[in-house]
């Protein structure tokens, strides 16, 4: 029998992770075998600004996973972020079909078809068209329409949507690796499939991505995405501060913040503490007061924080998510940015480890492949099941309609080696 397998590939700012999962004919559910990870040195804040190295850094992950797994993949999902994302709510209407007005699947296609065409520029694409909530002849938050009766249908939908060049970019860097690009999916909307489970979208959760170049935030409840938003912040603005403040190499403030690097938050200032920097600075005697390195990492963490904050103003839901705050993205790993949330924003925090998948020891359990392992999901959802239409758990993911998906689809093929 053929073994069926499934690839994600999430292109960060500081690090590319690639995995690899097969389908597990007992469980029928998907297994990780291979895990990739390689320095990303071709991004900034989600763009691809060296095509050569970009490319060569992503040979260098799937080659990774691909030994691991004994597989060679031919096709893979691509998360997508960036500050040129960006998302908007839309409304669409149509008239029920049938003469005896029952709603059927061709209508809800219909109303989310009518609901995605909005005004964009020339240079931007959808990527993914989100359903949030139907509207039945005048009666609010139906969740499925399939078999109401009805005579009118409208549909509230969450478009996202980014710049066409920076999309084909990313895309052509896979593709160049003699890799198909099955779909763009947008980061966060992957990651939640990893790392948030049904109740915690129902109740009310904000994720956090705490990324290298940037940070993204989406809030969920009743199992719809309320809010989403990329943030200009990413754990590699606490490197550069660092080096600043040392006057030293970004490689060697990148090894002070992970070995070093944490926040006030359980720290005492009044231990007159020193880090020895002398293996990192090449020089003799490179002291430093412990409470001083802390105090650049802090700022820094203190400004994502207040961004954080300001954005959860704009969501009526703010202070109110009983499932409070997910932490993922490789910046979570910071000692005491889980507790500096927590007394931030005045909610529960969790560290995200990824959920509903087997083989995820392979990763030591880091938050940092929270997208790649929710690509596979999605991937998982796409390929082998339909459980967004039956309300099954993946059901707060998005559901592309089919003329977004052909658009990008379209210059996808362009690209294919």
């Amino acid at each position: 029998m053929k073994l069926r397998t499934i690839a994600g590939i999430d292109i960060g700012n500081s690090q590319i992770k690639v995995a690899i999962a097969k389908i597990n004919d007992e469980t029928l559910r998907p297994e990780i075998i291979g895990v990739g990870s390689s320095q990303s040195n071709g991004l900034r804040r989600g763009m691809v600004v060296d095509m050569e190295e970009c490319v060569d850094n992503v040979r260098e992950a799937i080659a990774q996973a691909q030994d691991m797994a004994g597989v060679n993949i031919k096709r893979a999902y691509l998360a997508v972020n960036g500050l040129h994302i960006s998302n908007q709510v839309s409304r669409g209407v149509i008239a029920v079909s049938r003469a005896d007005n029952e709603i059927s699947q061709n209508d809800i296609d219909r109303v989310l078809q009518a609901a995605s065409v909005v005004s964009l520029p020339a240079n931007r694409e959808i990527v993914h068209v989100i359903p949030r909530t139907y509207i039945v002849d005048g009666r609010e938050y139906v969740k499925n329409p399939l078999g109401m009766k009805g005579v009118r249908l409208e549909a509230e939908v969450f478009i996202i949507d980014g710049l066409s060049p920076y999309l084909k970019n990313i895309a052509k860097c896979v593709n160049e690796n003699g890799v198909e690009v099955n779909e763009l999916v947008f980061a966060p909307l992957a990651a939640s499939l990893s790392v948030l489970d049904k109740n915690q979208k129902e109740y009310g959760v904000l994720s956090l991505d705490f990324g290298g170049g940037t940070s993204t935030l989406t809030v969920f409840e009743e199992a719809d995405l309320l809010h989403a938003v990329v943030l200009p912040i990413g754990s590699k603005h606490i490197t550069n501060d660092l080096a600043i403040a040392l006057r030293t190499s970004i490689d060697v403030a990148e090894k002070i913040k992970v070995h070093h690097g944490a926040t006030s938050e359980n720290e005492d200032f009044r231990k007159k503490d020193t880090v020895d920097l002398s293996e990192y600075m090449a020089e003799d005697g490179a002291m430093m007061p412990k409470k001083n390195l802390i105090k650049v990492v802090d700022a820094r963490v203190q400004e994502l924080l207040e961004m954080v904050s300001a954005e959860m103003k704009k969501v009526p839901r703010n202070g109110m998510l009983p499932a409070g705050v997910v932490l993922s993205g490789g910046g979570s790993n910071l000692p005491g940015f889980a507790s500096l949330v927590k007394a931030a924003l005045r909610l529960p925090v969790k560290i995200a480890r990824p959920i509903s998948m087997d083989g995820v020891d392979l990763m030591g359990a880091d938050p940092s492949y929270s997208v790649a392992t929710g690509l596979i999901a999605w991937g998982f959802d796409k390929e082998f099941g339909n459980s967004r239409q039956k309300g099954g758990r993946f059901s707060g993911a998005s559901r592309n309609s089919a003329g977004a998906v052909s658009r990008v689809t379209d210059w996808l093929k362009n690209f294919l080696p």
